[in-house]
């Protein structure tokens, strides 16, 4: 298959999963769907491409950016970090959708959160985190 052709998909079936995220965040069922459905088909094809890009690499590291830019040389490793960031940003949005509805977050409260997640990732968090914040007065509490 087409390297395109595969960013369309894997492209389409974020967005078609951010939008069920929105509209059926309550559901128990949506976070099955994405979860063990989704999430699971874009790291596997995360996997495929990645091992694909990264196996010709001759160079390449993580230790400067010129590195990480000779890691990303081939349009496959390229496309395997395209499909890191769509898995892990619908990872962050079902956790916000999902800890908003405990929360009692208003839907229309959430929409800008999951927006900016899906297109910016650590700003929708932030923005979350914020807006949680106000709503309930508190600090997000972590037990690391």
């Amino acid at each position: 298959m087409e390297l395109e052709t595969v960013f369309s998909i894997v492209s389409s079936l974020a967005l078609i999963s951010w939008i069920l995220l929105f509209i059926f965040y309550s559901g128990k069922w949506v976070y099955t769907l994405l979860f063990s459905g989704v999430l699971v088909i874009l790291a596997l094809t995360y996997l495929y491409f990645i091992i694909q890009g990264i196996s010709g690499a001759e160079e390449g590291g993580f230790g400067s950016l010129a590195e990480v830019r000779s890691l990303f040389g081939s349009d496959e490793a390229l496309l395997a970090g395209w499909i890191h960031y769509l898995a892990f940003d619908l990872f962050v949005g079902m956790w916000i959708a999902r800890d908003a509805w405990k929360t009692d977050l208003n839907r229309w409260m959430l929409l800008p959160c999951l927006l900016l997640t899906f297109m910016l990732g650590p700003v929708g968090l932030l923005t979350y985190f914020i807006i949680r914040g106000i709503k309930t007065q508190t600090v997000i509490q972590t037990s690391i």
